[in-house]
């Protein structure tokens, strides 16, 4: 049920040994008219003057006194802001939460603010009568304190950078040999923050790891590189950043379903070409290794992760820059 006060303008006049409690509910609105007086709530006190404009959740155990022995005059009403929604666009009802947040406690705007004054014009407008001009005018004075908290919030908005947003500038000014060289560390300093707290955000943000992403970028460089047939498959592994020979085709063949080699020789025989050599040249103490091609035992277009292959294009262009650049 709603209060005496809900867009209701009522005069409240307090003696030094008098006290006043919000009834409302929503947001209180309270417009100093005379004397001195406070406003308190727990550990929050607000000391108020003629002029001055207090905004506050009327739901809260508030009180307000006189000073000073003296007497306080101010005029008051309550409004709850979700009313307020058909007369909002979309942008102002997306920063409606916050804006309510930031009055769940107390607002004060001093008397000497353009605020304070613009609402103590409007209250000296409002007609006696408890008609439909009556709260309209009411819904003008609220609109304006919104109006001006909407604006707050919008401009820290602008001064707000997103954290995927930071991990995009970040990429972009990574270059190649960084993503594919720095360690998980290394890259976290670069992002600002700590590594588990990086894995963190890429789980959080993308839905894997950062060593996957890294993964990822190396083995489709390896894709784009084992085109060429005279490069050595051993030497293709350096290139991609892989230390170990026998590491590299594990992890070519857990992503891709095949080897190295029988990759290299499926794409060869799509093109029309033969590759029925070995890889390498044996030296001293080893052997050398043929990669037999049957039907069945590779695949030439391997399935990617949907979910790794849209997070990794939502990187561009630092990650394309990893792997479309050595695919032309």
């Amino acid at each position: 049920m709603l209060g005496q006060d809900y867009l209701a303008l009522r005069l409240n006049r307090l003696k030094s040994s008098g006290e006043w409690t919000p009834k409302g509910q929503g947001l209180s609105f309270l417009f100093a008219k005379e004397g001195v007086g406070k406003y308190v709530s727990g550990p929050v006190a607000e000391r108020l003057s003629p002029g001055d404009v207090l905004v506050f959740d009327g739901r809260q155990a508030g009180k307000v006194w006189a000073l000073n022995g003296g007497e306080t005059v101010f005029w008051s009403f309550s409004l709850c802001v979700e009313d307020l929604f058909p007369l909002l666009a979309a942008n102002e009802i997306s920063r409606l939460k916050e804006v309510a947040e930031s009055l769940k406690g107390v607002k004060r705007y001093p008397a000497s603010t353009p605020l304070a004054a613009k609402c103590q014009r409007l209250i000296g407008e409002v007609p006696p009568q408890f008609d439909l001009d009556h709260r309209g005018q009411l819904v003008r004075v609220a609109a304006a304190v919104l109006a001006e908290e909407f604006k707050t919030a919008e401009g820290k908005q602008a001064g707000f950078v997103r954290i995927e947003d930071h991990i995009l500038q970040v990429f972009k000014e990574l270059s190649t040999q960084e993503l594919l060289t720095l360690s998980v560390g290394e890259l976290a300093r670069k992002f600002g923050c700590s590594r588990r707290h990086l894995n963190r955000l890429f789980h959080q943000y993308f839905g894997f790891s950062v060593a996957a992403l890294k993964m990822e970028v190396r083995l489709r460089k390896a894709v784009a590189l084992l085109r060429d047939p005279d490069i050595k498959v051993s030497n293709l592994a350096e290139q991609c950043g892989f230390n170990h020979l026998g590491s590299f085709r594990t992890c070519f063949k857990r992503r891709f379903g095949t080897s190295p080699g029988q990759w290299r020789m499926a794409g060869a025989q799509a093109e029309g070409t033969s590759i029925a050599r070995r890889e390498s040249v044996p030296g001293p103490g080893k052997t050398s290794e043929r990669f037999p091609v049957a039907a069945g035992n590779y695949r030439t277009q391997p399935p990617v992760p949907p979910r790794l292959l849209i997070s990794i294009k939502a990187l561009n262009p630092a990650v394309e820059r990893a792997t479309a650049s050595q695919e032309r």
